[in-house]
């Protein structure tokens, strides 16, 4: 009977420590997903919005492509806003370079999602 209760104690406290444990992993886990939805959505919209400034050049369409560069910078990498930023920057320059910045992009959406 001595060693009893010390085991019956011990065995609650280990289901009440991996309750903790495990309650701490799926909000970790769901955070984790909300934050990767946020980049999606945000990578996918400045692809659409770039897509669109090239096909129609409109000041509409480069406000479009602006807002979206806006939400990649709050929800995204500091490389994925800075490539989004040089194709921009290349938009009058070499074709190469341009290319190359687009590569750069692409590149670094698929490196912040993990892919």
């Amino acid at each position: 009977m001595e060693w009893v209760l010390p085991l019956l104690g011990g065995l609650g406290l280990g289901s009440l420590i991996k309750s903790v444990i495990d309650h701490f992993i799926s909000r970790r886990a769901v955070t984790m997903d909300r934050l990767y939805q946020e980049k999606r959505e945000a990578y996918l919209g400045l692809l659409g919005a770039l897509h669109k400034a090239a096909v129609q050049p409109s000041d509409a369409n480069a406000k479009e492509y602006a807002l979206w560069h806006t939400r990649c910078q709050l929800f995204g990498s500091k490389d994925v806003s800075a490539f989004a930023q040089a194709i921009v920057d290349t938009n009058d320059g070499p074709r190469s370079k341009r290319d190359d910045a687009f590569d750069g992009l692409v590149k670094a959406m698929r490196d912040d999602l993990g892919r």
